[in-house]
């Protein structure tokens, strides 16, 4: 987490990677696992955990260090350490060799959307790609770790609300 907790090292992150813009919305997000293996593909016939283990590994990261500019996405994936059981930021280590960009013309869709009836701390994310590529995320409307995140997910979530 150290590597991204201020704005300025996330802006010089998505420099390196030329993945910045006139607006950066850079915020933090969760894979939403449970969400994207979807109850009719979480057991195959024999039982076992199938959509999990094709979701890890299509999509092998845990979280999303996101920046929304004005001509696409920019992710870069982070991984926390072993098997965990519940994701945690500050254990997030960001992977900077897995990063990846999605031009505007490139993205079907982004909606952002309650996560539960009751819960208004936490939007779930879909993002899916004319590729057919699709995330499932959540993320907290106010991360006091991450101090950049409240106001940029905040204009994200107004900008992509289901309405």
């Amino acid at each position: 987490m150290e590597e991204f907790n201020t704005i300025e090292k996330c802006l010089e992150l998505f420099k390196s990677v030329n993945c910045i813009g006139e607006e950066n919305l850079i915020f933090f997000a969760y894979k939403d696992a449970a969400k994207a293996a979807g109850p009719a593909t979480m057991f195959g016939a024999a039982g076992g955990l199938v959509g999990g283990m094709v979701n890890g590994m299509e999509y092998p990261y845990d979280g999303l260090l996101i920046n929304k500019t004005e001509n696409g996405i920019g992710m870069f994936m982070l991984k926390q350490p072993g098997v965990p059981l519940v994701y945690k930021l500050e254990k997030m280590e960001l992977q900077k060799d897995k990063f990846v960009f999605y031009k505007n013309e490139d993205i079907k869709e982004i909606k952002v959307k309650k996560f539960a009836l009751l819960n208004n701390k936490r939007k779930s994310i879909f993002i899916t790609t004319n590729d057919k590529k699709k995330y499932v995320l959540c993320a907290d409307v106010n991360e006091a770790r991450l101090p950049y995140h409240n106001d940029n997910f905040s204009k994200f979530v107004e900008k992509y609300s289901a309405k």
